[in-house]
């Protein structure tokens, strides 16, 4: 009876990754709501620039995102859920093509959100142990997904009414 006792302990995922993970995630849920907010009150400034619907869209995308993430986080620290930790893994796929269409305006700061956000999924990853195969398909899914919707955005955004 011991022994199973030592080898529940032995499951059970330490605090201080989720801790952790739950800091990284937090912080990197500010840099994209704060991101966005500073990027769009410099784009507001000036008189010549619209804002709506590029970049306000992809900006708004950007801060929905990065709550998204820390949501799904929170709940798979709370939950256990490997649900959770899935759609977590698909929401951070979501960043790329952020980081790669917005390479010289939002990239840098998307690039710092979404390190942290992936350091924080693997750290939640360590704890429930998923097939990896499975996790880099839903990031990779999520990527094309998220490419879709901002190619778009774009072709939306560049029609002339």
């Amino acid at each position: 009876m011991a022994e199973n006792q030592v080898d529940k302990s032995e499951n059970q995922p330490s605090p201080w990754l989720n801790i952790l993970a739950l800091v990284l995630s937090f912080f990197g849920v500010l840099v994209c709501v704060l991101g966005a907010l500073a990027i769009y009150s410099s784009e507001a400034q000036t008189p010549s620039a619209t804002l709506w619907p590029l970049p306000g869209l992809i900006l708004l995308l950007w801060a929905i995102l990065g709550i998204v993430c820390f949501l799904l986080g929170l709940l798979t620290t709370r939950q256990g859920s490997l649900l959770f930790l899935q759609a977590t893994w698909f929401v951070n796929g979501t960043f790329i093509p952020l980081i790669i269409l917005g390479a010289f305006s939002i990239g840098p700061l998307v690039l710092v959100a979404f390190l942290l956000f992936v350091i924080s999924t693997i750290l939640l990853s360590i704890r429930q142990r998923p097939k990896w195969l499975n996790s880099f398909s839903l990031f990779l899914l999520g990527a094309v997904c998220n490419l879709v919707v901002l190619l778009l955005t774009i072709s939306l955004g560049n029609t002339n009414y």
